[in-house]
């Protein structure tokens, strides 16, 4: 038992302290410069940093808020861009490939009488989406570096590389997303992963006789989505717009320290920084995207201070304030959850936890 206990506080703080780690390694060559750095930034340029910061996460809220409203599910925007909020941040505490969100959000809409079956089909629906746009969007900056320095170098090998690994981890969500039987193989795996997270939360799980329910739900949602696909695109602006708030918040945080930027440079600096954030075994990409981003403005003539303290910045507005507030904000939805029925919404529809339909 000892060692079981040891094992999981060394996958927990593992990741967390080599993120510190590399941050260490960062900053501190650079403290002198840094620290003058910031004391000469422009406060009215962190604040507009800021505020695109919260518009992100707004956009955070409509996107899921959208996909449950096709899916049937009507719930206070309120609740439901603080469920957002919550399941995101999450991940920046955690790193566990993305299970640590779609659990949480599996757990706070569940609370909610929301059925994990469309907790889950909502979650890989937007994660689907959210990659195809970075896809995009490293692809836009890899095309603009490209016309900007026409060489091949290895910064645009880099670039290929991470529009490619992105482009395959939509293409096998979308895959498993509308593959019946990849589907299926898969779904028990995510429900086992889903619950084992949701027991940090709750100290209960789904039982496991529950998963037939879980998958059956999944394949309505599904087949939901397929049907209504038409009402798509303003989820997918929602995602568009959740992303241009990211790139306005590292723009601003650039202008901040003095530095502006041409639209070629900040995509392409952007998405390296945004392709190590998906690394797995560290939290929100802790240390990694710090790094990539620097070594990636500063090899595009930024000097490395202002590159450093831009994506500092740039952390500190998108990961470390909202994941601090997300506590509150947990608080709160934890405060307003409805209290316990024996009547469970199911797509819009009533399904008692006995399962019939009403």
């Amino acid at each position: 038992m000892k060692q079981v206990s040891a094992g999981k506080k060394l996958a927990l703080y593992a990741p967390l302290l080599l993120s510190l780690g590399i941050l260490v390694w960062l900053i501190y060559p650079n403290l002198g410069e840094l620290s003058r750095t910031i004391r000469n930034a422009d406060p009215g340029w962190l604040l507009l940093s800021l505020s695109f910061a919260v518009s992100s996460y707004a956009f955070m809220g409509f996107t899921l808020w959208e996909v449950l409203r096709i899916l049937g599910i009507r719930l206070p925007f309120p609740e439901v861009a603080g469920i957002a909020f919550v399941s995101t941040t999450v991940n920046y505490f955690v790193s566990s490939a993305g299970i640590s969100g779609f659990a949480t959000r599996a757990h706070l809409l569940g609370k909610r009488k929301v059925p994990y079956g469309a907790s889950v089909t909502s979650s890989v629906v937007i994660t689907v989406l959210i990659y195809l746009a970075l896809a995009f969007i490293v692809a836009e900056g890899a095309v603009l570096q490209f016309l900007q320095t026409p060489d091949f170098n290895r910064g645009m090998a880099q670039a290929l590389l991470g529009v490619a690994a992105v482009l395959g981890f939509a293409f096998t969500l979308t895959l498993l997303f509308f593959h019946h039987e990849l589907r299926a193989a898969w779904a028990r795996k995510l429900f086992l992963a889903v619950n084992r997270v949701i027991f940090l939360f709750s100290k209960k799980e789904i039982p496991r006789e529950n998963f037939e329910k879980f998958e059956s739900q999944l394949d309505e949602g599904i087949r939901t989505i397929h049907g209504r696909k038409f009402e798509l695109p303003k989820v997918v602006g929602y995602v568009f717009c959740d992303w241009v708030s990211n790139i306005m918040i590292l723009y601003f945080a650039f202008k901040a320290v003095g530095v502006s930027l041409g639209a070629a440079t900040l995509l392409a600096g952007f998405s390296f920084g945004m392709l190590m954030t998906i690394i797995p075994i560290l939290p929100g990409g802790l240390g990694a995207m710090e790094a990539a981003m620097t070594a990636a403005f500063s090899g595009m003539g930024i000097p490395v201070a202002q590159a450093l303290t831009a994506s500092l910045l740039f952390r500190l507005f998108y990961y470390l304030l909202p994941a601090f507030a997300s506590v509150f904000i947990y608080w709160a939805l934890h405060a307003t959850e409805p209290a316990p029925s024996p009547v469970h919404h199911r797509h819009g529809r009533g399904e008692r936890h006995d399962g019939g339909i009403k």
